[in-house]
């Protein structure tokens, strides 16, 4: 590689590589990056993917070097930013469990792709199709004549004291060619450049939605540099994917129904599941979502049942079903294995299919090759021992400083590296006792790529680019006799040291695989893709014509899935009204603040105590204290003290009836079903996370400040604008949800009850801002002001201006907000909205009491008179309008409790008769 001016110097890489190679004599700074055994032996210096021993940049690297050495360490730092902000746009994230609570992260992907050379990977695949080849002749005579336990080449406690060995899966047919459908392998390069697998996984893979997710937010980011390099596209693999299920389907299914079996929103890949399922096409569905009825799976949608023919399992196998497995489940299928047994389902991958990634089994696959497939085995594992076994144990004792050791009963790993002495002694003493349990696996040093990511900071240069240990999950699917490997896969980050080599990931990584033929680009069309598409062709000529029925274009309608529509919608209407009080609230406190002499300022206080009672916050925020005084003015003190409480209101997570909290509940109710989401919804959602967090951490210093007696600034002023400029956020992004959902959402009965939530929840917060606001009158310039501020929180003012002149009347605002029904904030409005909703919902899904309790809101509320609502009795109280708001309100309520017990209460889950109960795995 030839580079002009700016170079690194002595090393031909650009500048913005000064920290990949710091002193520039040497291809690492060794210290920094290889790492000792047990002994304090240095390791061998791990291999450079992107420069070869002498100093160069491989073939594959020279456009993506030259590319950001053009771009220089400004413009890739503003890259690495506007990558991080698509991530968050799209909604990309990773739950993380921490202690018993799961924590929704933004995912991490590296700004630079690994690059592989296209004959090199050529030669890889070939590897990866050997290896799963393998497996999945081992998987099915673990599960059938078991010959490789007899013969003795894999003891028998290692197969049937691992956890996913399940013995209801012993012979259980699988239609297609291959019990081993979908394949995963975590590789990495030892130190000569060879590949070595350092964990297979066989139980449930995941990765293939992060990786198309990295691959498309990637090449968005660099669409030139991605167009330049041309990396084999990964897409076609998902076609693939697709079809391939399709083949599993039981005999005699011409036209299958496939889903993806998920264990739920809270699942760490959550994410991952939701999007490979979207890209699919496949509906998303939980174990609650099906029903086994005569061995036959079915499908709850929209009042109906669909049989469901090949089911995607994203569940480990324990918990698939509750009464011929764990009975403690909640996840799984009660009956789902007696459907698998009379053939009538096909789950993959099939159950039981994780005994094989046992990293016991490490250390017997190259005994296994000659006999299973008449080969050697073309990708080894990483140097791994069993303790089973006595001589391998003794290699186990003795250089346990330099091993991961695994408990395969139990699934702990401990990096032994970085324990006390204390601790490895008592590894020892439980590997001597639990002998077959425990396996070593030795630390080696990944190879190194570039990276963007934070890591150590010492060493010279300060661009942003610098080396680190890098990993790869590679994937194959069965394909008709043979498999089909991902060109590229999920891409790994690995910490620094020995962490790393215990494949802790730091951020994903995009692979880009290059093309196969050295000195040019080919066409992007590889031999699998062809295959697929040839494949496509044929099965689209020779399948019947599918008839399009409301089923097909309404996906997964499950109870759990329009319940949690339906609260996406409240959640989402729930946000807006609190956002709106809360601003007016702000506005008139900062008029008071600012115009003391004004009219009306006593009416401020109790359109905030309103918000709390009509929020449920007032007793959280004490708004009682406001409004204690009477009906006078706040004072200083008082306008600072609720300035203090709005932020409460805006900013605190954990207290129900708060704008974080609501932002946190619809942003979870999307999450559950981000498979019927619109692709726009997490660019809407993702600035009001933003501008939420940045309140947060803004109010969190300024109270750190005042704890400390830092009285430089007044925290009530700062805290004033920045409130102003969350909640302006906060309405710009339910706002533009609003729209999205009404004009990017196929409007079915999904989106009917997200309807019919938006317009109770609207509903509610009506009538209780009504009845805390105007059930008890108040004199003449309070209650004007409380009128403004009424209108205004109802977005009405405007209107009401143009109708009326002269000052604020109860009646004329009565007229308005109650019984207009061209406006559509007013209560006749939103009643109108939800008979026209439950109309025309399928048969199955409609609810005669439903439709019963609006039909009776409607008439009781033609029943009253806005003169009369507006009358005032001797003891100076609005009989008529508190009556009428109380029924109303309690009307509206009913609704929704009758939704929830008939239309989205989960099926009972049946349990054997010997056991069941239990807390959720």
């Amino acid at each position: 590689m030839t580079v002009s001016s700016g170079n690194t110097a002595g090393t031909g890489l650009p500048t913005v590589f000064d920290r990949y190679r710091p002193d520039g004599s040497a291809l690492f700074d060794v210290e920094r990056l290889a790492t000792t055994d047990g002994m304090g032996t240095a390791a061998p210096t791990p291999y450079d993917e992107m420069v070869d021993g002498s100093g160069r940049v491989r073939t594959a690297w020279t456009d993506l070097v030259a590319g950001y050495g053009l771009r220089g360490d400004p413009r890739l730092r503003a890259a690495a930013t506007r990558l991080a902000t698509a991530i968050r746009d799209e909604g990309v994230i990773y739950n993380e469990v921490v202690g018993s609570t799961t924590v929704a992260r933004d995912w991490q992907v590296d700004p630079v792709p690994l690059l592989v050379d296209g004959v090199e990977w050529s030669d890889l695949e070939k590897a990866i199709i050997q290896r799963s080849t393998l497996l999945d002749l081992l998987l099915r005579d673990l599960y059938r004549d078991q010959k490789t336990i007899r013969s003795g080449l894999i003891p028998p406690e290692m197969v049937f004291g691992h956890p996913a060995y399940i013995r209801k899966a012993v012979r259980l047919e699988v239609p297609g060619p291959h019990a081993l459908f979908l394949h995963a392998i975590d590789l990495g390069r030892a130190p000569d450049g060879r590949f070595e697998v350092f964990a297979d996984r066989t139980q449930a893979p995941s990765g293939i939605g992060f990786a198309m997710i990295d691959r498309r937010l990637l090449s968005r980011t660099f669409p030139q540099l991605f167009q330049t390099c041309a990396p084999r596209p990964v897409t076609t693999f998902v076609g693939t994917l697709r079809l391939a299920l399709f083949d599993y389907a039981p005999p005699g299914v011409d036209d299958p129904t496939v889903a993806v079996l998920s264990p739920g929103s809270m699942s760490e890949t959550a994410f991952d599941q939701a999007h490979l399922a979207s890209i699919l096409g496949f509906p998303l569905v939980e174990g609650n979502d099906l029903t086994v009825r005569d061995g036959v799976v079915y499908m709850r949608s929209l009042g109906k049942h669909k049989r469901v023919d090949v089911l995607l399992r994203r569940i480990d196998a324990e918990y698939a079903d509750p009464l011929d497995l764990r009975t403690d489940s909640r996840l799984g299928v009660a009956g789902l294995v007696e459907a698998i047994s009379r053939g009538t389902v096909t789950v993959v991958n099939t159950l039981g299919a994780g005994v094989v990634e046992s990293p016991a089994m490490h250390t017997v696959l190259e005994k296994l090759a000659p006999v299973l497939i008449d080969e050697e085995l073309a990708l080894p594992s990483v140097p791994t021992y069993w303790a089973g076994d006595d001589l391998q144990r003794g290699k186990i004792l003795a250089d346990m400083d330099s091993l991961v050791l695994s408990n395969v009963r139990s699934g702990e790993e401990v990096v032994v590296p970085l324990v006390d002495a204390a601790t490895r002694a008592e590894l020892a003493a439980r590997v001597e006792a639990q002998t077959w349990q425990w396996v070593g696996r030795e630390l080696r040093p990944y190879s190194v790529a570039p990276t963007m990511t934070p890591g150590r900071t010492d060493g010279p240069g300060t661009a942003a680019l610098r080396a680190a240990p890098v990993g790869i999950r590679a994937f194959s699917v069965a394909q008709g006799p043979t498999y089909a490997v991902m060109p590229g896969g999920l891409g790994a980050v690995l910490a620094d040291g020995p962490a790393g080599s215990a494949v802790r990931t730091v951020a994903a990584k995009d692979i880009w695989v290059t093309s196969a033929d050295i000195g040019g680009h080919v066409s992007r069309r590889s031999t699998t893709t062809a295959g697929a598409v040839d494949e496509a062709v044929a099965r689209g000529a020779t399948r019947p014509a599918r008839t399009l029925e409301y089923f097909d274009v309404a996906a997964a309608a499950s109870p759990r899935v329009l319940a949690d529509l339906f609260w996406f919608g409240r959640y989402g209407e729930r946000t807006e009204a609190t956002t709106r009080l809360a601003k007016v609230a702000r506005e008139r406190y900062q008029e008071v603040q600012y115009r003391p002499w004004m009219s009306g300022t006593a009416a401020v206080p109790l359109v905030l105590h309103a918000t709390g009672l009509v929020t449920g916050t007032a007793t959280y925020l004490r708004t009682d204290e406001l409004i204690a005084g009477g009906d006078s003015s706040p004072s200083p003190e008082r306008v600072a003290d609720a300035i203090a409480k709005l932020t409460d209101l805006t900013a605190a997570r954990l207290i129900p009836g708060t704008i974080a909290h609501s932002v946190e509940r619809l942003i979870a109710s999307a999450r559950a079903v981000r498979d019927q989401m619109s692709t726009s919804t997490w660019m809407v959602l993702a600035p009001v996370e933003r501008a939420l967090e940045q309140l947060i951490a803004q109010v969190r210093t300024a109270r750190d400040m005042e704890d400390a007696g830092d009285d430089s600034t007044d925290s009530a002023l700062d805290l004033g604008s920045e409130l102003g400029h969350a909640h302006d956020e906060v309405l710009h992004g339910v706002l533009a949800l609003a729209g999205l959902q009404a004009e990017s959402m196929v409007h079915d009965a999904g989106w009917r009850y997200m309807d019919i939530g938006r317009r109770i929840e609207r509903a509610v917060t009506l009538v209780d801002l009504t009845r805390a606001l105007f059930a008890d009158h108040r004199d003449r310039e309070i209650e004007q002001a409380l009128l403004e501020s009424y209108l205004v929180a109802n977005e009405s003012s405007v209107i009401y201006r143009r109708r009326n002149r002269g000052l604020y009347q109860l009646d004329a605002v009565a007229e308005l907000l109650f019984f207009d029904e061209s406006n559509p904030r007013s209560l006749t409005f939103q009643f109108s909205r939800m008979q026209e909703d439950l109309a025309v919902l399928p048969d199955a899904l409609r609810s005669a009491a439903a439709e019963r309790i609006v039909e009776e809101l409607v008439a009781e509320l033609r029943r009253s008179d806005p003169d009369d609502l507006a009358t005032v009795d001797t003891a100076g109280h609005r009989s008529d309008l508190d009556d009428l708001m109380t029924a109303l309100g309690t009307g509206v309520r009913d609704l929704s409790d009758v939704l929830n017990r008939t239309r989205f209460a989960p099926p009972r889950q049946a349990q054997p008769i010997w056991g069941g109960g239990g807390d959720s795995p």
